[in-house]
């Protein structure tokens, strides 16, 4: 008869506890690896909004100023009124009027210039934003040269209503002609 030692014969592996356990741990680092890089996205894409809108909304501002300052006069807002479009003249005759207004393009409010009696239209926000609101004031002083101030409020294009997507902003700006 064939003597077997029951110590040498013991099998190595895993008991199903072990396994268990085992899956355990690498399902709870696999979805602590998969939250980071899910959230690390989410933040990217709230950054480019951001940045998308910081710079549409600063570019439009200063745009805006500084063809207002070297404008001769302001028609719409009349002193002392407030519009959602402004049309002033400048010294450039085939540019007069010169009109800033907010637009619909079929999907979102888009601000545009448009410059001469025959103009086309001219955005000058991209299809990433949308312009919330729009406002002229016009806060001239009796006897004084024409001031307007601005209130542009934009936001981040957002169709489907993405969480990381929604921020908005609003702009100020005032501008004397000179």
């Amino acid at each position: 008869m064939i003597k077997k030692n029951i110590s040498q014969n013991t099998a190595r592996g895993f008991t199903l506890i072990e396994l268990l356990l085992y899956v355990a741990i690498i399902s709870v680092v696999i979805s602590s690896i998969m939250f980071v890089a899910i959230s690390s996205i989410s933040q990217r894409v709230h950054n480019q909004a951001v940045t998308e809108v910081d710079y549409q909304g600063e570019a439009v501002i200063s745009q805006i100023t500084q063809q207002l300052r070297n404008a001769t006069a302001v028609s719409t807002p009349g002193t002392g009124t407030t519009s959602s479009s402004l049309s002033f003249s400048t010294l450039i005759a085939a540019n007069n009027p010169t009109i800033y207004d907010i637009i619909n393009d079929g999907s979102r409010n888009r601000l545009r210039i448009r410059e001469g009696i025959s103009a086309t239209t001219n955005y000058l926000t991209n299809n990433k934003v949308t312009v919330d609101s729009l406002s002229f004031n016009n806060v001239t002083a009796t006897g004084g040269k024409n001031s307007i101030k601005i209130q542009l409020t934009i936001s981040a294009y957002n169709p489907s209503n993405r969480s990381e997507l929604q921020f908005q902003k609003t702009y100020y700006g005032t501008a004397t002609l000179r």
